[in-house]
């Protein structure tokens, strides 16, 4: 079995309901271990205003390896009515902008270890960037467990 610090998000539509259906949807795939409060954030990298985020921090225990739990979660949020306007598109890995969603699921750690691939990187690359992600983050690690130690 695997150790997987995910971290959910929504800024559209019922985002509790959201985040509640998308905990369900995950606990399907292995056992949901802890769970952070839900919190209230600022949107983060976007070029134009938006409404805030309600993001929360899950640590899943899984059979699935990293790229089947990215394919995995990925599926969740299209069942959940998130759409990414820029998967047919020409646009490269960093050159999309951000845009709102009904659901969002980021893999962020994964059994503690570096993995990297064309479609997923752990630890998340832009976790160290969003503070909000570390502080929800760092409410369910162990508590011999420090984000400084990833990096």
């Amino acid at each position: 079995m695997h150790t997987a610090y995910l971290l959910l998000g929504s800024n559209m539509g019922n985002r509790e309901k959201l985040l509640q259906q998308a905990l369900e949807a995950l606990g399907r795939l292995g056992a949901v271990l802890a769970v952070s409060v839900r919190k209230e954030t600022e949107p983060w990298g976007f070029e134009e205003e938006v409404p805030t985020f309600l993001n929360q921090a899950v640590c899943l225990q899984t059979a699935l390896e990293p790229e089947a739990l990215l394919t995995e979660c990925l599926e969740i949020e299209k069942k959940l009515g998130r759409e990414r306007p820029w998967e047919n598109s020409h646009y490269e890995d960093g050159g999309r902008t951000y845009s709102s969603r009904l659901i969002d699921i980021d893999i962020l750690l994964y059994d503690f270890i570096q993995y990297n691939s064309k479609q997923l990187t752990i630890p998340h690359p832009r976790l160290k960037e969003r503070p909000f992600a570390m502080d929800l983050l760092q409410e369910i690690l162990p508590k011999d467990i420090y984000l400084r130690d990833f990096y």
